[in-house]
């Protein structure tokens, strides 16, 4: 699993180093069950369970993701979505972190846009959000930022090209996007929140 990117872990005298958070996190989350939703299909459903409109998605695809909502509901369709953003880590400086939030290509996401969707959690010295998976390299050079092991104040999700269209000109993600990120969490407080969050959630 470390290997294959599927949990974070730092290599220190040939042994590797786990985070018991990230643990607990794996032990939290439901096994999958069916094959995980590719990008474009992951977002109809998060734009579908947050109520969003749907412009520019296939009638067919709409109606297929949203008798899928209805049948299996978001909490436990969570662990098909996994392909709505890979996951990068980085160390930024405290001062910087203002800056990467008001950055327009940078969707807030996670702790960050818990205050935004009325969730009771207060984002400190870190950030966690979306952006588009071409404009990574320019953003790590224009904010300064270091690739860092889980554990870090900075967390960004690149989503493809392709699937952007659903969060092009939002300052913040969908509410079951920021559910599910929180869910996911190796936070216990932050996991709680976003639990009970996409309990909230409509399944149809």
């Amino acid at each position: 699993m470390v290997i294959d990117g599927r949990l974070p872990a730092t290599k220190v005298g040939g042994r590797w180093l786990i985070e018991r958070g990230e643990v607990e996190r794996r032990r939290r989350k439901k096994p999958l069950k069916g094959r995980p939703f590719a990008a474009h299909n992951a977002w109809t459903l998060l734009a579908l369970a947050s109520g969003k409109d749907l412009e520019g998605v296939d009638p067919s695809v709409r109606s297929r993701m949203r008798r899928t909502l209805s049948l299996e509901g978001m909490e436990a369709l969570g662990p098909r979505l996994e392909r709505r953003g890979e996951s990068h880590y980085f160390d930024a400086h405290r001062g910087e972190i203002p800056y990467i939030i008001e950055d327009p290509r940078f969707v807030a996401s996670g702790v960050s846009a818990a205050g935004a969707h009325g969730l009771d959690l207060v984002s400190g010295a870190e950030a966690d959000g979306y952006v588009r998976a071409d404009v990574l390299k320019k953003f790590i050079a224009d904010h300064a930022l270091r690739p860092a092991a889980h554990g870090s104040n900075l967390r960004l999700r690149t989503v493809p090209d392709r699937a952007w269209h659903f969060l092009k000109g939002a300052r913040v993600a969908p509410i079951a996007a920021v559910a599910l990120d929180l869910a996911e969490d190796s936070d216990p407080r932050s996991a709680e929140v976003g639990l009970m969050a996409l309990k909230d959630l409509p399944s149809s």
